[in-house]
């Protein structure tokens, strides 16, 4: 019977356990996506227990960043930094996979630079308008992922994964509330995932069958009109088939249309109500596994109760991540694996983590005065 501390093998990865530190946005890069101390302190601090460390959203364009000071891999200056950072983890004994993404139009806006590329001109935000993406646009971004994964690769990391998530652009691709597009792109489940399907066919031929993929997915959204569990399926299927390794389950737990400065603008959370359980998101997160048989991610409050005991002993889910509460306490993996879980400093929900990275600032925390520690 598998437990926290578990190895976990998964293609030429030897993980020293379950617990997954999930790609966590702290705006603590540069305004030219590079890596600084204070980057390199949060990583450190969190990668000395867990078995994986997947690095934050890293973009693949310029224009793609969630926040100011979003990570890149949009050239070649970025390796360096990427290098030194993938190193720290691994030095603590975690292995280092990187998120790659692009924020599409719910980017931080960039002057005198093209931004809010979309599939279909839906608006996050009322400072970027939305730009349909054209056949050229598509492909520069798919060259772009290969590319950026390429330098994944050459700084060290581990793994990759890829963002399909969270309202971001390739997951607006693939939700029928985002992409209306009428091209080989839009359509059924399987249309809206083609996009999706090109970037990881390039990479797996870039990278070679052995290197590591994962794909992070919405296994729903709850939003009228958005994507479903049924559709995910057949989604992680075709990139299954593709040569995605690892699924990392996800989704978006609320939202709805708003009016800001009389703009149309879609908004989702994903973030677990705080009236929702440890663990909530299990039962999506064992159809995945049990439908598309690859190793899974599972995510939801796992850093409090038995919830990442029980979902990995019921041998269902390979692996959990610890997010918010690894920020206000970067011991709690520590402490979980050694059964003190009454020892963990909790957090206490108020999403000040969030709050503060919506604002353009850097990551801050009610409970943890000390970031990035």
């Amino acid at each position: 019977m598998a437990r926290l501390n578990s190895e976990l093998k998964i293609k030429n990865m030897s993980i020293r356990n379950r617990l997954v530190l999930p790609p966590i946005t702290t705006n603590y890069g540069t305004s030219k996506g590079l890596v600084t101390e204070d980057i390199l302190d949060f990583y450190t601090e969190r990668s000395r227990d867990v078995g994986l460390v997947i690095v934050e959203a890293t973009t693949v364009q310029s224009s793609g960043g969630i926040v100011p000071g979003s990570l890149g891999l949009w050239n070649d200056s970025h390796i360096p930094g990427m290098a030194r950072l993938a190193k720290t983890i691994q030095q603590q004994g975690a292995l280092a996979v990187v998120q790659l993404n692009h924020a599409g139009p719910r980017c931080t806006p960039r002057e005198n630079e093209r931004h809010g590329f979309s599939p279909s001109g839906v608006a996050f935000r009322p400072d970027v308008k939305p730009i349909v993406m054209d056949t050229r646009d598509i492909e520069q971004l798919t060259d772009d992922f290969s590319k950026a994964a390429i330098r994944a690769e050459t700084a060290g990391f581990d793994g990759i994964e890829i963002h399909g998530a969270h309202l971001y652009l390739l997951s607006q691709f693939l939700s029928p509330l985002t992409n209306k597009r009428k091209d080989r792109y839009g359509g059924d489940a399987k249309g809206r995932a083609t996009l999706a399907l090109e970037i990881v066919r390039r990479v797996r031929e870039e990278l070679g069958q052995e290197y590591p993929i994962f794909f992070r997915i919405n296994a729903e959204e709850r939003i009228d009109g958005g994507q479903t569990l049924e559709d995910a399926l057949v989604i992680g299927g075709l990139l299954a088939d593709e040569g995605v390794d690892v699924f990392d389950i996800t989704l978006i737990t609320q939202g709805g249309w708003k009016e800001i400065d009389d703009k149309k603008i879609l908004v989702g959370s994903s973030a677990l109500p705080k009236d929702l359980p440890s663990g909530a998101n299990i039962a999506l997160t064992e159809k995945f596994r049990e439908e598309i048989k690859r190793p899974v991610i599972a995510v939801g409050k796992f850093g409090i109760g038995r919830a990442a005991t029980n979902a990995v002993e019921n041998g269902k889910i390979e692996l959990v991540a610890i997010g918010r509460q690894m920020i206000c306490d970067p011991k709690s993996a520590q402490k979980m694996l050694e059964g003190n879980d009454h020892d963990i400093i909790p957090c206490d929900e108020c999403l000040k983590c969030f709050a503060t990275i919506g604002k353009g600032v850097p990551m801050a925390c009610k409970v943890n005065k000390n970031l990035p520690f």
